[in-house]
């Protein structure tokens, strides 16, 4: 039980991660409408486009974003001497 290694997300992480990834999907649609060439269909199909792109593009947001937090706390971690030593 000596080698317990402190969580690298926490709660608090996630909940400001999924806030994040919300603020980027909604801005991240609203680019995206200009770009949508469905104009003759309707203006909800245009947004269910955006949507849909923007849908993809905050997955990897969110994903990216969990991915550095995960890997900046684990570089933030003090490291002990034997784990120096094994390298």
């Amino acid at each position: 039980m000596e080698n317990m290694k402190p969580k690298l997300i926490t709660k608090q992480a996630v909940v400001i991660d999924l806030v994040l990834t919300v603020v980027f999907f909604v801005w991240i649609t609203s680019i995206l409408k200009k770009h949508v060439p469905w104009s003759e269909a309707g203006e909800t199909a245009v947004l269910l486009g955006a949507a849909y792109c923007g849908a993809c593009l905050s997955g990897v947001f969110w994903m990216a974003l969990s991915l550095f937090r995960v890997t900046l706390v684990d570089q933030m971690l003090p490291k002990s001497p034997d784990s120096k030593q094994s390298r």
